[in-house]
């Protein structure tokens, strides 16, 4: 027969048995509400992330736009650069708006782009150029016909006689829509190529011309014009721009073989 001394050490044991379980218990409550806390923390940093970083992108695209700055020579509410011929000298006038994204911007190019640099050069049309970013979407960074838009009035600013080759660069060199884009460097390597200094470099880095094309060009091309390339010759729509040399005849009344100037190919 057992002895009251072992059964009180039998009842000690599991007492001390159940005090082991209940800390062990507490113990695993307290490791579990810490992991919820430190859950709940994480959470709660991943979401204010998220919002801070759309409350950004959404006062990026509705912030009011930088004070306006013009090149040399444009008015405040000119939206168009301006080539070849002076004002009243009678020569017809092409209004060119183009987008460095806009594949049929780079098409326009191919066939028209010699025809287009020689009749500027020989002062025989003024050419209204008129720089769209329509396609700032459709590249990844977003930005990319804003940035080149800017980069050809940087370069138009500093010398006129600069644009078209700088012009003729970048849709040789045109990135495919939906991609990256050109960055800055390789955009200011076109610049310096086609006749530009570092003050052009700065121009860009700086997006001196960006609140002109938002603020200026986008609002009047979107009511004058109908996306890129958009063609008109002495206020008419001209739309057989496709047609290797129906720009120039339509100009001039001559076609390029008749002139002895840009191939017949017509490309840029």
């Amino acid at each position: 027969m057992a002895t009251s001394g072992s059964s009180k050490s039998a009842q000690e044991r599991r007492e001390a048995q159940r005090e082991a379980l209940r800390k062990q218990r507490q113990a695993e409550l307290r490791r579990q509400k810490s992991l919820r806390t430190v859950v709940i923390a994480v959470v709660v940093i991943i979401a204010l992330l998220l919002a801070g970083g759309i409350g950004y992108l959404i006062w990026k695209s509705t912030r009011p736009a930088g004070p306006v700055t013009t090149p040399t020579g444009v008015a405040a509410d000119q939206p168009y650069l301006e080539l070849g011929a002076p004002d009243g000298s009678g020569a017809p006038v092409l209004e060119l708006h183009l987008d460095f994204m806009c594949p049929y911007c780079g098409q326009f190019e191919q066939v028209n782009g010699a025809d287009v640099a020689e009749m500027v050069a020989d002062d025989e049309i003024i050419l209204h150029l008129v720089p769209r970013r329509l396609l700032d979407a459709q590249s990844t960074t977003g930005d990319f016909s804003s940035r080149a838009a800017n980069a050809l009035t940087c370069v138009y600013e500093e010398n006129p006689d600069n644009a078209i080759p700088f012009l003729q660069l970048m849709f040789a060199n045109q990135p495919a829509e939906g991609s990256a884009g050109l960055d800055n460097d390789q955009i200011f390597a076109f610049a310096q190529e086609a006749g530009a200094t570092d003050a052009v470099r700065s121009c860009m880095d700086d997006r001196t011309y960006q609140p002109w094309v938002r603020q200026v060009v986008d609002p009047w091309a979107a009511e004058n014009g109908d996306g890129t390339p958009y063609v008109e010759i002495d206020g008419t729509q001209f739309q057989d721009w496709a047609t290797a040399g129906a720009l120039r005849e339509a100009l001039l009344g001559t076609s390029a073989s008749d002139a002895g100037g840009a191939s017949d190919a017509g490309q840029g």
